[in-house]
């Protein structure tokens, strides 16, 4: 069986984002890596708003203190020891509307020193951030299984 291969060169489309408004989005994103590279589900969490809705494949998870609940089991069974790894495919605006940011996403999660997200852990994923009273949350954020593998960038920060 063969595996398909995303292209994972390209960098996501910014011109339409304001840049600032880009910044607060890789900075959340950076703060999920992080926060999942220590296993901390509390810090995890932080990045979400209040009332996040979060759709995986078999769960839905409202609110802040599900998802915690939901990455503490996570971080103890299924992703134990692992990292993870998005790769940006489109960023823009929501219907002109500055205050919602659409990230479209590849990635997934894997063990350390991988050179790609395994098959079986290959996503791609739809976050929608909101800015409220200035600042910057995940809103929503969806995934689905990905058919192939996705290789680790060049460059990773």
């Amino acid at each position: 069986m063969t595996t398909k291969s995303t292209d994972t060169t390209a960098e996501a489309p910014v011109a339409p984002v304001r840049p600032q408004h880009a910044r607060a989005v890789r900075a959340l994103v950076g703060r999920i890596v992080e926060a999942w590279r220590e296993q901390d589900a509390e810090k995890f969490s932080q990045v979400y708003a209040a009332d996040a809705s979060v759709v995986l494949p078999g769960a839905l998870i409202k609110g802040r203190p599900a998802i915690r609940d939901y990455m503490a089991a996570a971080f103890r069974g299924k992703w134990k020891g692992t990292e993870v790894l998005g790769v940006p495919k489109e960023l823009r605006y929501l219907g002109g509307n500055e205050e919602i940011v659409l990230l479209v996403s590849e990635g997934g999660a894997y063990p350390p020193g991988a050179t790609e997200v395994p098959a079986e852990h290959a996503i791609r994923a739809m976050w929608f951030f909101a800015e409220r009273d200035g600042e910057w949350a995940v809103d929503s954020y969806a995934n689905t299984p990905l058919d192939g593998v996705v290789p680790m960038p060049a460059a990773r920060g």
